[in-house]
């Protein structure tokens, strides 16, 4: 088995100095460390996590808080989770799962995915004993990360409309929460930042499935066909174009649609979806690196927006 002594050795540098890049990185050169990790990686070294909690004085675990009611293999919530996941890995610390929002001495800090508007209290209460990121904005908790759900939304508007496009709806989702309101207002500001009149009766909210999206396409089309309709999920947007194509109603050249997601499905529909793509991977490791950062005494995140991509299909 391979010991320090040895990275010691041929590394040409001291026990105490290969103790420090492991557990004291700021009080080694950037250049040693640089050497002892290259030997560490030759030799296949694995520190042992015991001995290293004891002599940190933690247990480099991060608490995973995702409330009962979010279905954990969501397409959604496993990407999260997976990018959060390889990205403390690679910083030395395990990830535990939690469905009840708590502390204890097996964690040294925590990263909630998916709170309800109704635990920000509770959990601003435990960020006030350990490290904690939350994974969404919030008006009441300052260390969050986020996909910028107001830009994305805007920008697929603004582009929509730049395609020609000046009688536009929009099929939100109908619940309570800080990104469902951002989207909605992306649309609105879009519209009118372009000079266009916004149609209150082309805004509607539903549930955030297939089926609602379909039933919802079906209610803006005895209004009055829009010329394109901005959809909060794809998921909708795909009830949406089963609900135009069913009239005989041409995508996009009688009516274009838009989503919010790529996760996937923008590829198995006809004509592709153009969409907002959700940039999880970078969410995930730029939470795992806020709870580690803090952990280590940086000062804590003050709202971190992600600005999401629009992804170009073919329903525009």
């Amino acid at each position: 088995m391979v010991t320090i002594n040895d990275i010691a050795k041929i590394a040409g540098v001291s026990v105490m100095t290969v103790s420090r890049a492991l557990n004291e990185p700021d009080r080694v050169s950037e250049a040693t460390r640089d050497k002892i990790m290259a030997v560490m990686d030759k030799l296949g070294y694995v520190q042992n996590r015991g001995a290293r909690s004891l002599a940190k004085g933690c247990a480099f675990n991060i608490g995973l808080y995702i409330p009962s009611d979010l279905d954990s293999t969501d397409i959604f919530v496993a990407r999260t989770v997976s990018a959060i996941g390889e990205r403390l890995g690679s910083l030395g610390y395990s990830l535990s799962f939690r469905r009840k929002m708590s502390i204890d001495g097996n964690c040294d800090g925590i990263i909630a995915v998916g709170l309800h508007i109704d635990e920000e209290d509770e959990f601003l209460r435990i960020s006030e004993q350990k490290p904690a990121v939350l994974y969404g904005n919030s008006r009441k908790f300052e260390n969050w990360v986020d996909v910028d759900n107001y830009k994305g939304i805007y920008n697929i508007t603004k582009y929509i409309i730049g395609k020609g496009h000046k009688k536009l709806a929009y099929i939100g989702m109908d619940f309570s929460a800080h990104h469902v309101e951002q989207r909605r207002c992306g649309f609105a500001d879009a519209v009118r930042d372009s000079g266009l009149e916004l149609d209150e009766n082309r805004l509607i909210a539903t549930d955030n499935t297939e089926v609602a999206g379909f039933n919802a396409c079906e209610r803006l089309l005895a209004y009055g066909a829009p010329t394109a309709i901005v959809c909060a999920t794809d998921l909708i947007a795909v009830g949406c174009m089963h609900a135009l194509q069913r009239k005989k109603i041409s995508i996009p050249n009688d009516v274009a649609v838009s989503g919010f997601d790529g996760f996937g499905m923008e590829k198995t529909v006809f004509p592709k979806l153009t969409t907002v793509k959700q940039p999880l991977f970078d969410v995930g490791v730029k939470l795992a690196d806020t709870v580690v950062d803090m952990i280590g005494g940086s000062a804590p995140a003050k709202g971190i927006y992600i600005e999401p991509d629009v992804l170009v299909g073919e329903s525009v």
